[in-house]
């Protein structure tokens, strides 16, 4: 009876381990909107790399795909520093979100910044469509 009990919570464990998946990524495409131009921007960015607007600098440090249960999320760990010229009161380090946009998004006057995508392939090396 112990072993029946030990088996079955184990077989518990590994079906809801195997349910959800994290799959790193290399690379990530950020959508940059203009908000006095209303032009949009796509930047695709190797994980590492900086992106440098007007008045701060971007810089992507991890890009994760995660699939739980049928629902897929994509999320970015980023810094948004401003320019020394400007207040950094209102610099930014932590997640956004692909799904849950303006759940948590950095603050920036000119800039409205956004997950576009995770990419799994190093950026550097994609090939031209």
């Amino acid at each position: 009876m112990k072993l029946f009990l030990v088996l079955h919570f184990l077989f518990i464990f590994i079906s809801n381990y195997s349910i959800s998946q994290e799959i790193n990524c290399q690379g990530a495409v950020l959508r940059i909107l203009n908000k006095t131009t209303n032009e949009k921007t796509y930047y695709t960015v190797p994980v590492s790399q900086t992106i440098e607007l007007d008045n701060s600098n971007i810089v992507v440090h991890k890009c994760v795909k995660v699939e739980d249960e049928g629902k897929n999320e994509e999320v970015a760990l980023i810094t948004h520093k401003y320019n020394e010229s400007l207040s950094s009161d209102n610099n930014f380090f932590g997640w956004i979100f692909k799904s849950s946009q303006y759940l948590n998004s950095p603050n920036n006057p000119l800039y409205d910044i956004k997950l576009q995508e995770c990419l799994e392939e190093d950026p550097i090396f994609l090939k031209n469509n």
